[in-house]
């Protein structure tokens, strides 16, 4: 569950961001962002995440505020930039148990984890290459 109480972004020395936003998301629910350039879709987004501090209201993920406890949070969601900025140096294996370590992620659960997802997203056979030579779509499968 998701529910975001009068949240507010302004970057400095703008009034562009967010003002007032005020959402509740349940388990199982699909929303979507519409909106010209500049309405704060992505802004929300990146306050949700965790990319962006927000000058006022409340996030709360699962009954846990992001403000007291971000790792928390961030360890039950998961984000998928339209842009995925990955190490493109890394192998996409590398980059997977990278991510596993960061998380805690035991090698058994990983291993399995990585087995099963890799062969649902059909990119088994592409995780000993550079993530440098994936496609867009690829990365984000990644």
């Amino acid at each position: 569950m998701l529910i975001i109480k009068n949240l507010t972004k302004h970057y400095k020395g703008s009034d562009k961001g967010v003002n007032n936003v005020n959402i509740h998301v349940e388990k199982g629910d699909i929303y979507a962002f519409i909106g010209h350039n500049g309405a704060g879709k992505t802004t929300t987004l990146k306050c949700i995440t965790g990319i962006h501090d927000y000058d006022a209201g409340e996030i709360i993920i699962d009954g846990i505020d992001l403000r007291e406890n971000a790792l928390e949070c961030k360890s039950r969601f998961a984000y998928i930039p339209d842009n995925p900025d990955l190490y493109e140096y890394l192998t996409g294996i590398q980059y997977l148990n990278f991510v596993a370590d960061v998380f805690l992620v035991s090698a058994r659960d990983r291993e399995d984890r990585i087995k099963k997802y890799a062969g649902e997203f059909n990119i088994t056979e592409s995780l000993g290459d550079l993530i440098s030579t994936y496609s867009h779509g690829m990365k984000q499968k990644l």
